[in-house]
């Protein structure tokens, strides 16, 4: 019973604020016409076109033709040797690069006809050095300067050098040998 005299308190402290009218005749057909305009589909730009998104596909495909069109440039860069690890390798690259240069010159100046073949047959093993050098400065860029890619390149640096003193020792070998036949076939 408390709750009804609650209730009974409630209302007539409220007596004066509550709507105890009758809604209007047309009530119910305003509020259903309100109720259909919802429904509609509401455009709120009628036939204005949204430009953002396409200049952001074209952007971006101008942003990938550069890049493809630029990659050969950083291609070239990434492209290294011992002298771009630190400048005692290079050091280690120009001293090799100096001894094989003067080696080959002096190859070259003493070769003789008894000994093309032999000379072609180093170039040949020279060439495969140079080309596994080639490679090797490929992996020095992938592995980001591993010691054991520079550890390569110097023992390809020494396998061409060595090759080209051997070489170099044969020909000396084959024209002291020429040259002594020919002492001995003049006396």
């Amino acid at each position: 019973m408390k709750t009804e005299d609650e209730i009974e308190k409630l209302f007539e402290r409220m007596e004066n604020q509550l709507d105890v009218f009758e809604p209007s005749a047309d009530h119910k057909a305003r509020f259903l016409e309100k109720l259909q305009e919802q429904n509609k589909v509401v455009t709120l730009h009628p036939k204005k076109r949204n430009w953002i998104r396409p200049l952001a596909i074209a952007a971006s495909i101008a942003i990938l033709v550069g890049l493809v069109s630029v990659a050969p440039i950083f291609n070239a860069k990434e492209k290294a040797d011992l002298a771009s690890v630190s400048p005692q390798m290079e050091e280690t690259q120009n001293f090799f690069t100096v001894a094989i240069k003067t080696q080959l010159e002096e190859i070259n100046k003493n070769a003789s006809a008894e000994t093309t073949e032999l000379v072609a047959d180093a170039m040949i093993q020279l060439e495969k050095l140079e080309s596994s050098y080639e490679i090797l400065k490929k992996d020095l860029v992938e592995s980001g300067n591993d010691k054991r890619v520079i550890s390569a390149m110097i023992k390809n640096f020494q396998k061409r050098a060595s090759l080209l003193e051997k070489v170099l020792e044969k020909i000396n070998n084959v024209n002291e040998l020429k040259l002594s036949e020919n002492e001995t076939n003049i006396l």
